[in-house]
């Protein structure tokens, strides 16, 4: 029997775009793979294709790129991370959101821009 990863053993994940990853990461700052979290296949499918959105965005942006739509990419993102903690009530679901980022983060307050997604917010955003 396989040893069980470090994602299942901790029920913790963080969801936040970033180049080259599936938009998951563990509680010690490491990305995590899709394949490893005990979700759906259909959550499984729209989580990859939003790291992928990020993932297609060139930076810097070439002239002829198109802009890309933060608010559109939060608001997934977080519906994702909502969706993921409905799948699994008993874990800790973080989410990064990029949009309340400001230029000069390193200054600004983690808590604007990263939290827990508790069941709460889950109920909210179904009605």
């Amino acid at each position: 029997m396989a040893e069980e990863s470090e994602l299942l053993r901790q029920k913790w994940v963080r969801v936040m775009g970033e180049y080259v990853c599936d938009g998951l990461w563990q509680q010690d700052g490491c990305p995590a793979c899709a394949d490893d979290l005990p979700i759906s296949a259909e959550l499984r499918q729209r989580l990859l294709a939003w790291a992928e959105r990020y993932n297609a965005y060139d930076v810097p942006p070439e002239p002829t790129s198109p802009p890309f739509d933060m608010e559109a990419f939060a608001t997934e993102g977080l519906a994702i991370a909502c969706a993921i903690k409905a799948e699994l009530p008993d874990w800790t679901v973080i989410y990064f959101d990029e949009q309340q980022v400001d230029d000069t983060y390193r200054d600004q307050p983690r808590s604007d821009y990263e939290y827990e997604i508790k069941h709460d917010s889950v109920a909210f955003l179904r009605h």
